[in-house]
């Protein structure tokens, strides 16, 4: 599994609509607060436990709340979410930390970084989602947080939390993989190809255009990997692992600043000598160099980054 698919809850969303069922819950004396502000998580100190607080220490918060999410339960314990566009200084509790999670997912056990990506997910909908797409009316919070319902009669349409599906693939030939890089990345920092699913596509097709687009790349086969969460803000990256016709670049400048061919002794070298630099360990862009680096070779892909 990768980094945020960890999450631990039932999500009961069977009970969502039972008004006086998640007053209920909320009262739990072992209900659990995550509180998300502005798209950043609050952490214990250090930020290396997240910030689960009590539901009587949430009281003064969930007042002043624009959102509230009711995440699921875990046995007896139900988990909410509670979020601000920005949380005023002086309802930040003593001893916690506001941090972005992808600055320290690594830091916290996998199943609170999956528990934060969603609640950071839940909040960000919400607060995004304050008008009525079809006619411009105000929206207010059902379903315990998961839909948001239009306030006009006229209209009163419902809407659901949106999830934007994005392929991710190592594409491979031989004994080398091909990585590009963004102008906006840390300096020596190579990841593999991505982009956003177009309407009336299948994936295998987003695949191939993405590859043909960027970097002028053919295909000759194309095989499902493994998917993420990924709620930065809303979506969901669905791996794959694919071969190349031959090595021949076309970069698209416009999209990316480069992309080319590394032999898995480039990438030891790169590694070794500070050149190169991996994607985060939590991302699957990483969990996909590193399968197919670690099929052959000396090497570890995750020790040669940890040295």
């Amino acid at each position: 599994m990768n980094y945020f698919s960890h999450n631990p809850l039932n999500r009961f969303s069977e009970i969502r609509p039972d008004t006086a069922k998640m007053g209920e819950l909320w009262r739990h004396e072992q209900a659990r607060v995550l509180v998300v502000s502005n798209n950043l998580s609050l952490l214990q100190a250090e930020a290396r436990e997240a910030a689960f607080l009590q539901q009587q220490e949430a009281v003064a918060l969930a007042n002043q709340a624009e959102v509230r999410v009711y995440l699921g339960s875990e046995g007896e314990v139900p988990y909410f979410a509670l979020g601000f566009a920005g949380l005023p200084p002086a309802l930040l509790p003593e001893a916690y930390e506001l941090h972005d999670l992808r600055q320290v997912a690594l830091q916290l056990p996998q199943e609170q970084s999956a528990l934060l990506a969603y609640a950071r997910g839940m909040v960000h909908w919400n607060l995004r989602h304050l008008y009525c797409p079809d006619c411009g009316s105000l929206t207010y919070s059902t379903a315990a947080g998961h839909v948001r319902q239009c306030s006009s009669e006229a209209c009163n349409k419902h809407h659901f939390p949106r999830t934007d599906t994005a392929i991710i693939v190592l594409i491979s030939e031989g004994d080398a993989c091909l990585l590009g890089r963004q102008k906006v990345w840390q300096p020596g920092m190579y990841a593999v190809i991505a982009g956003f699913l177009e309407p009336g596509e299948t994936l295998e097709q987003a695949v191939a255009r993405e590859a043909e687009e960027e970097t002028g790349v053919s295909l000759q086969s194309i095989a499902y990997h493994s998917s993420q969460p990924w709620p930065f803000p809303s979506s969901i990256m669905v791996g794959f692992q694919a071969v190349a016709v031959n090595r021949e670049l076309q970069v698209n400048y416009d999209e990316m600043e480069d992309a080319r061919w590394f032999t898995r002794e480039q990438i030891v070298a790169g590694l070794q000598n500070g050149t190169l630099r991996m994607p985060p360990q939590f991302s699957i862009s990483f969990r996909l160099i590193r399968d197919w680096f670690n099929q052959t070779g000396a090497y570890k892909l995750e020790e040669l980054v940890s040295a």
